[in-house]
């Protein structure tokens, strides 16, 4: 398995809690910045590193802020320069506000043939302290514009731990996105990063936002309605029906390659991770003057990496194979992680060690922060 992960840093508004590589107001740079990008490819394609491509994911930023002739020209390049195959998965993330039916008609005629929507929270004065640009009408027309438009593989982003969400605004949120039946949920807790402006409220003491316990019973009641609903967890903050998990991210968890272009990409192939220029002028000047575009390079040790398999594969419900430790590693999995491993199975009885897998026990799911972190 290989894949891309395309970065489109432009957004129409930065929400007050987003700490990713994204900037507000400059969409006059996307002209220059696509043809860095579909630049890059052709530099990557002449390293003769990559192979055809099983997943193709652009996120931001919000890329449907761009036109969307920009998204189907690095499709196209995509394809041309590396190959997609035939029944590859391509995502676009897409913020409502910010894509008609005619746009999302052309992206999913274009190749597209899955689309991630950022609804957040059904709850428009909650979406309005997040700074999002759309009501919840505004999602659901965008939804409803998707499903004309062709797409049959949904998955809508939602966030919980929200300032002025009770639980009971929560679970309306989750029964009103479960009513429209997307294949695929997310739902993610926030997190307050340095840097943003609600570090700043929290910080003075200005951020009303619910307590660990609060968070706990959300993320319970998610996933007790979503089962209910015949949605499968199939890692910590991802929900899909049968057949729809994101083979995009599964990538990541189970430690395959992946390309990256566009500023602030990461890459791992090979064992090796490294990263573009963040800064999108940057980005554009460097490529234009034939310089090197990748600012971090790191190559982790075998147990570096090991540690990687473990934690990563551990997010997911299906938990890790000793048997594809031991080919990959050509060790047991008990002779690196031994003490962490009795620790989980025998003394706490965090872990479930059955047969090939060792997992996480769905009841301590919402801890697994404290589980992996004595395996890095």
């Amino acid at each position: 398995m290989f894949g891309a992960y395309i970065h489109i840093p432009f957004c129409r508004h930065k929400c007050g809690y987003c700490d990713f590589n994204s900037y507000a107001g400059i969409p006059e740079l996307s002209e220059a910045y696509t043809a860095a990008l579909i630049g890059e490819i052709d530099r990557f394609r002449a390293s003769g590193l990559g192979s055809p491509l099983d997943t193709v994911y652009i996120g931001g930023g919000t890329p449907t802020y761009i036109n969307d002739r920009l998204l189907l020209k690095i499709l196209s390049a995509l394809d041309k320069k590396l190959y997609i195959r035939s029944g590859a998965e391509i995502t676009v993330e897409c913020n409502p506000g910010t894509a008609d039916e005619r746009k999302l008609k052309n992206l999913f005629g274009g190749g597209v043939n899955r689309l991630s929507l950022g609804l957040q929270s059904a709850d428009d004065g909650i979406l309005k302290r997040l700074g999002r640009i759309h009501t919840y009408a505004d999602f659901l027309s965008c939804f409803s514009a998707a499903r004309s438009a062709g797409f049959k593989n949904i998955s809508v982003d939602l966030m919980f731990g929200l300032p002025g969400q009770s639980c009971d605004i929560w679970l309306d949120t989750i029964d009103k996105t479960a009513a429209l039946s997307p294949e695929h949920i997310s739902a993610y807790s926030l997190k307050i990063e340095e840097g943003t402006p609600f570090f700043e409220l929290h910080s003075r003491g200005e951020l009303d936002v619910p307590d660990d316990d609060e968070n706990r019973d959300m993320y319970d009641m998610a996933a007790a309605r979503l089962r209910e609903e015949g949605y499968h967890r199939y890692e910590i903050s991802n929900f899909a029906k049968p057949g729809a998990q994101s083979r995009h991210n599964t990538l990541y968890w189970t430690l395959e390659d992946y390309i990256g272009f566009g500023a602030g990409a990461h890459s791992y192939i090979g064992g090796r991770r490294y990263s573009n220029v963040s800064d999108v002028r940057e980005y554009i000047s460097r490529f234009s003057k034939g310089d090197d575009i990748q600012t971090e390079y790191e190559s982790g040790s075998l147990f570096d990496t090991m540690c990687e398999f473990v934690f990563l594969g551990l997010r997911m419900d299906c938990g890790i194979s000793k048997a594809e430790f031991k080919k990959r590693f050509g060790t047991d999995i008990y002779e690196v992680f031994g003490n962490a491993l009795k620790r989980h199975t025998e003394i706490l009885g965090t872990l479930e060690d059955s047969g090939d897998r060792l997992r996480i026990k769905s009841e301590y799911i919402y801890v697994s922060n404290q589980i992996l972190s004595d395996f890095v």
